[in-house]
């Protein structure tokens, strides 16, 4: 039984995904032909499709050139990919060279700079409701986002090839155009140019391998690594507090939802509460003074005992102190004196 779909956004957009920074060498090809009986565009590109999706795993190299008006920048990729959601790229660019991937739920750079890594949403965020333009932005091709037409059939390096010219159905989404070089045999991608207008990208596709075996290690983040923000959301008190070693405050409030965002230098961890005067934002922070310097204080008050710094605007007040490097806020819809009593019902 075949593993998940390698997709066209893993096949072709590998490609380019992550690698569009970069550079490639011109093919030279003799004079073209369309015969009559050719396929159309959308077909060509049905096949394409179908050889990346039916295909276990693949390996590559490609040298990638991206152009502008004053600059030309250059640099070689080795990339594999395996399943729908593994893929792993080594750009050598200037003499240096740099690893990206990502195994599906995280994603990773690792480079002479050091290494950095970020969970990924899962497919049931993309489609959800909070990432729902994000989902959008992670399907550059789709039925019925491109146009294709087939422009030539012609030899390069002896090889038959099919020139198909890729256009966006909807330009207020995506802009750039796109032209692939694809064998007539089994429909792999020998070269791809697109341009938005600005910048020109060429990827010169050296190897491609079908179905070849790659070991997991291959999708593995680096162990000694950054972790870039994350973002986690529990629908309960209970679910929050389990999930962190802090001693979270908790109001009498109808528990609404929490958000976990958590970054190399803190965490921030904000629960949502409904009360009989509004909603009511309880804010745990560690690790940073971040959050306090950004509330422009209007005046002190006291919460419990604890010193508090105060501010009223545009119908919301905050008020939030710092104790033993945990900086703990409230947020309300009213007044200062809102917010401290909010502050002291924790």
């Amino acid at each position: 039984m075949k593993n998940p779909r390698i997709t066209r956004r893993v096949g072709l957009i590998l490609l380019l995904a992550g690698v569009g920074m970069l550079t490639a060498g011109a093919t030279a090809g003799l004079p073209g032909f369309v015969a009559e009986d050719q396929p159309s565009g959308d077909a060509i590109l049905d096949q394409v499709e179908t050889t990346y999706d039916s295909a276990e795993s693949l390996t590559g190299t490609a040298t990638v050139t991206v152009t502008n008006e004053t600059t030309t920048t250059t640099a070689t990729v080795e990339y594999a990919a395996k399943e729908s959601d593994k893929v792993a790229y080594t750009v050598r660019k200037d003499g240096k060279s740099y690893d990206v991937g990502s195994n599906g739920s995280v994603g990773w750079v690792d480079g002479e700079g050091g290494a950095y890594a970020r969970e990924l949403p899962t497919k049931g965020e993309i489609d959800g409701e909070e990432f729902g333009e994000y989902g959008k932005a992670l399907e550059p091709i789709s039925e019925g986002n491109i146009s294709a037409t087939l422009v030539d059939t012609t030899e390069v390096d002896e090889e038959t090839v099919h020139i198909v010219d890729l256009e966006p159905a909807d330009e207020t989404t995506h802009s750039a155009t796109s032209t692939l070089w694809i064998d007539t045999k089994d429909y792999s991608v020998h070269r791809m140019s697109a341009t938005d207008g600005t910048n020109k990208t060429t990827v010169e596709v050296e190897e491609t391998q079908f179905n070849v075996s790659i070991h997991d290690s291959t999708f593995k983040p680096p162990t000694e690594r950054v972790s870039v923000t994350t973002t986690e959301m529990y629908e309960s008190f209970d679910a929050i507090q389990s999930a962190t070693d802090l001693s979270l405050p908790e109001h009498d409030g109808e528990f609404v939802e929490a958000t976990h965002v958590s970054r190399a230098e803190d965490d921030v961890i904000v629960q949502q509460y409904e009360s009989d005067g509004g909603s009511i934002s309880v804010i745990t922070a560690t690790g940073t003074t971040s959050y306090v310097e950004q509330i422009d204080a209007e005046t002190t008050v006291t919460v419990d005992g604890q010193p508090a710094d105060a501010v009223e605007q545009d119908g919301q007040a905050t008020v939030v102190w710092s104790e033993d490097g945990i900086t703990t806020g409230v947020t309300v819809e009213g007044t200062v004196e809102d917010a401290t009593a909010a502050a002291g019902g924790l």
